[in-house]
């Protein structure tokens, strides 16, 4: 089995290309329960390959409700944005 080393402050490329070793982006997480008073807004901001799929998969195994999601790309890197609401 392959171990995948936990994530650092190194930035890693997602090619691989990054030198010797490959590392997992740690992404940076908001909760934000006041802007939306229908559902919790949760910002998700890194540029791992499949965080909107594992973010997704995660959500619905705590039994969330995702209403409505915007996932867009600018220069700072990928941000995904999930109202959501208790099942």
């Amino acid at each position: 089995m392959k171990s995948i080393p936990r994530a650092s402050s190194a930035t890693a490329v997602e090619d691989g290309s990054n030198g010797d070793t490959d590392t997992i982006p740690t992404p940076i997480v908001i909760i934000d329960q006041d802007s939306d008073q229908d559902a919790t807004v949760v910002l998700v901001h890194g540029d791992r390959l499949g965080a909107l799929l594992g973010t997704m998969n995660a959500l619905k195994n705590l039994a969330l409700n995702v209403v409505k999601a915007n996932v867009f790309l600018d220069s700072s890197g990928k941000h995904n944005r999930f109202s959501i609401t208790k099942a």
